[in-house]
């Protein structure tokens, strides 16, 4: 049987997961991985940084307040200033979504990482980059762009689509982590099924985190994110650890 049919039996015969453990199961698993985080958060900042600086130069050099979003909207509607800025405002985009795709990678790595120190496996710093080479650059960037496509998709299609995608699309991260072999059709199957069966868990606990997470980064003047950020990913993580497990990627830990 492979790989696919194999997932897809686990997700069809998935147990009930209770929200207590679940949540306290997450709690453990960030403990081991907190330094990891906060790492994690580290390079997205520092890698953002230089890109945003080129977005707020470019709107910056045509005139345009690179904190409102309302003049960029305003280019974009005005058939002169488009004439006259269009090109600026590619490069802003283009930029834009590199800084996503950097992000998307790095979090490809930091669920490397996870599943690796969950195991008792030691931290290498490089496995954050992992997804950079290997030969797995290219299936991970025609990845983070379907997962990009689908949720533009969604956003079209106007309010509910995107907010019941959402869910499916976060577990899109763990299935192509730790199951290479899957094609990109498969995995996006795969986190579809999951996150169509467990919806209203995941929906729940990442809205208890991310109202938790606000109220930490109101008390500790935004160093909370810092170190608790990477605890919204932990709760997928354990889910996908709790219905498929780990036995069919041995290796790829």
């Amino acid at each position: 049987m492979s790989s696919f049919n194999i997932i897809s039996k686990k997700i069809a015969e998935a147990p009930k997961i209770d929200f207590g453990g679940l949540f306290n199961e997450s709690v453990q698993v960030f403990k081991k991985v907190w330094l990891q985080g906060f790492i994690l958060q580290l390079l997205s900042i520092g890698i953002s940084i230089p890109l945003m600086f080129l977005n707020f130069s470019i709107l910056q050099g045509v005139g345009v307040d690179s904190n409102s979003q309302y003049s960029i909207q305003k280019i974009l509607t005005d058939d002169a200033m488009t004439q006259q800025h269009g090109s600026a405002l590619i490069i802003y985009y283009l930029v834009t979504i590199v800084v996503g795709i950097i992000s998307s990678l790095l979090s490809f790595g930091f669920f490397k990482v996870i599943g690796q120190m969950d195991k008792g496996q030691d931290f290498v710093f490089s496995d954050f980059f992992y997804f950079f080479r290997n030969g797995r650059f290219t299936k991970s960037l025609l990845l983070v762009l379907a997962n990009f496509g689908v949720a533009i998709l969604a956003v079209l299609m106007c309010v509910f689509p995107i907010f019941y995608v959402m869910i499916p699309l976060m577990f899109v991260t763990p299935f192509y982590v730790y199951n290479s072999e899957l094609s990109i059709s498969e995995v996006l199957k795969s986190s579809f099924a999951l996150g169509h069966k467990k919806w209203g868990i995941t929906f729940a606990i990442t809205l208890l985190n991310i109202i938790t997470l606000y109220i930490l980064i109101i008390f500790t003047c935004g160093l909370g994110a810092l170190f608790f950020g990477c605890f919204l990913q932990i709760p997928i993580y354990v889910l996908y650890k709790k219905i498929i497990s780990f036995e069919s990627s041995e290796n790829q830990l």
